[in-house]
């Protein structure tokens, strides 16, 4: 598939979507990978902070020198003030000839104009590349209450600048992430809204799947608040010393935009203060080849100045820091190139006792339990219980009463969402 998706990116703008688990960020890293081999000039943008690193780009605001605008208007306000770095992101923007955008779903369809104003602006030549599903986390509305009888445009697929992109769709519908042919079925059912009697009853019996807090299991919440707690708590409970690691920073450039650089360490996938003891179950928050892979869990064994030994599944892993790259899209010497402006080094491990739905995008965990007492966004049900390996593995947990009650409310989708994938038609 990634010959013919590159093929078509030589004469259309192509949207990459399917399910949890599917293989998109796989795909999209070996698109990316290929198109830089071949000396193609390419920017790499996420939606969010977590998803333009776990993509290695920048996110789009950064990019896009957005600030805190949200509408097109707003940004003409913030132009002003820009005018000489406007003239080196159009430039820029000329020079690209392939733009990748990731977790699609979470931009908005005011964000999409903006981006869409942009290129037409910098003379965008190029091809778009977009992946995502709109099935999963919608973008974060400033007005909570919404108008009942006329709701804006929310999506990026309701916006005319999506049209005008005119993507050819290629829809992956195969599981990377389970084995499990049922709960896989199940889980494609969830994520398009159905929750009839068959569905209820297969997660009721999820909810009495106790074995797996014998397991050391990570509690997923839809709070920061809960989980934060939780993994404090746990902490304090052992009795090793407590060991602090600071994340060590180098600076590469004097002109880095601080502003920038600090949104940038907010939204990485690591602690920039570690805290562990020996005997912490953490999770693996980064990929290093033939040693671990993001979501994977463990315990620390032994703590030295530098490395960190994490038994996994019966293997011991030394674990160094990481490093993560500080880089922004510019020319230099009239080519588009990513310009490092500094470093961030840091153990890619946190505590693995709870994380919030948010935060485990792009995770795949062994053992998990979801607590599903505080789910609030649409489609934040799937994403959650979607981070599974395997139904084996999987507990929820409730304090509700009416608990059949519960998971229909909270199995539930935007119908813009159902009907835009309804009339879509694939490559």
């Amino acid at each position: 598939m990634l010959e013919k998706i590159k093929n078509d990116l030589m004469q259309n703008n192509v949207f990459l979507t399917g399910g949890a688990g599917v293989g998109k960020s796989f795909l999209t890293l070996a698109l990316i990978d290929s198109l830089k081999k071949a000396g193609k000039r390419v920017v790499v943008l996420g939606s969010t902070g977590i998803s333009s690193v776990h993509i290695g780009g920048q996110t789009i605001h950064s990019f896009f020198m957005f600030g805190i605008s949200s509408t097109t208007k707003e940004l003409a306000q913030i132009d002003r003030r820009n005018r000489k770095k406007l003239e080196e992101l159009y430039e820029s923007i000329e020079h690209c000839e392939y733009l990748i955008i990731d977790e699609i779903s979470m931009v908005s369809a005011s964000l999409m104009e903006m981006i869409h104003e942009r290129l037409i602006k910098g003379r965008f030549g190029g091809r778009v590349f977009c992946v995502g599903d709109f099935y999963q986390l919608p973008p974060i509305k400033k007005d909570k209450k919404e108008n009942t009888l006329f709701r804006e445009p929310l999506f990026a697929f309701e916006s005319l600048a999506w049209r005008e992109f005119n993507f050819k769709t290629y829809i992956l519908n195969e599981s990377k992430r389970t084995n499990d042919k049922k709960f896989f079925s199940f889980l494609e059912k969830i994520r398009v809204g159905i929750k009839d009697e068959e569905v209820l009853n297969y997660l009721i019996k999820l909810t009495q799947n106790s074995t797996v807090l014998k397991k050391s299991p990570t509690l997923l919440f839809g709070r920061n608040k809960e989980a934060n707690f939780l993994n404090k708590e746990e902490l304090l409970k052992l009795n090793s010393p407590l060991v602090k690691f600071v994340a060590q920073e180098l600076f590469l450039e004097n002109s880095i935009d601080l502003k920038r650089y600090e949104s940038w360490k907010k939204s990485l996938p690591i602690e920039l203060n570690l805290e562990l003891k020996i005997g912490s179950k953490v999770l693996f928050c980064a990929n290093r080849w033939g040693s671990y892979i993001n979501g994977e869990q463990g315990e620390v064994v032994e703590i030295e100045d530098e490395q960190i030994w994490v038994e996994k599944e019966n293997e011991l892993v030394k674990v160094k820091r990481h490093s993560f790259s500080f880089e922004e899209v510019g020319l230099k010497d009239g080519e588009l190139t990513s310009v490092a402006y500094a470093t961030l080094e840091q153990f890619p491990l946190k505590l693995a006792y709870a994380i919030t739905i948010h935060k485990s995008q792009g995770m795949s965990i062994e053992n998990l339990v979801c607590d599903i007492d505080n789910i609030f966004e649409n489609s934040q049900f799937y994403v959650a219980i979607s981070r599974a390996v395997k139904p084996t593995t999987l507990l929820l947990k409730s304090s509700k009463r009416d608990l059949l009650g519960h998971l229909q409310r909270i199995i539930r989708i935007d119908d813009r969402v159902e009907e835009f994938y309804n009339n879509l038609k694939r490559n």
